[in-house]
């Protein structure tokens, strides 16, 4: 499945200049949260704070991951579910979705949707699917109804 079809070098280009580095976004101050590297100080500086008054943040990061291996599992092996949509995708981590489905069933198929463009950069950089699986990356925001 190939990421953003119709999507033209140029138009990603352009999207890549769209990352800041001074300013936090979501998907890299849940990755510092997650315990990733793909982060800036101004994400780690706004997952501090966030951290300060809300110390229980340090605890939903893994919680959330635990939870998510426990569905995948139970969906991929009892429910024999093999295609998903994720969406809100953040940062690719160990054990993203398609790793997780993929180890139990490699003919999982999988989709991650985000609008953020280092997400999505990283996406086809870094996530590649298992032999007779599929993996596949949207340009899309959840909140564009349209």
């Amino acid at each position: 499945m190939s990421a953003d079809p119709g999507e033209d070098d140029a138009t990603r280009r352009t999207k890549a200049h769209l990352i800041s580095t001074t300013l936090p976004s979501a998907a890299r101050v849940a990755d510092y949260l997650y315990g990733g590297q793909t982060n800036f100080e101004s994400d780690r500086r706004a997952a501090r704070a966030l951290a300060a008054v809300a110390p229980v943040v340090a605890d939903i990061a893994p919680a959330i991951r635990a939870f998510q291996r426990r569905v995948l599992r139970f969906l991929v092996t009892e429910a024999g579910i093999r295609q998903f949509v994720d969406i809100g995708t953040g940062l690719p981590l160990v054990g993203s979705t398609h790793e997780v489905a993929q180890s139990l069933v490699p003919e999982c198929r999988i989709v991650y949707v985000d609008n953020d463009p280092m997400v999505l950069i990283h996406a086809r950089a870094l996530m590649k699917s298992a032999p007779g699986g599929s993996v596949g990356y949207v340009d899309a925001d959840v909140r564009d109804s349209a």
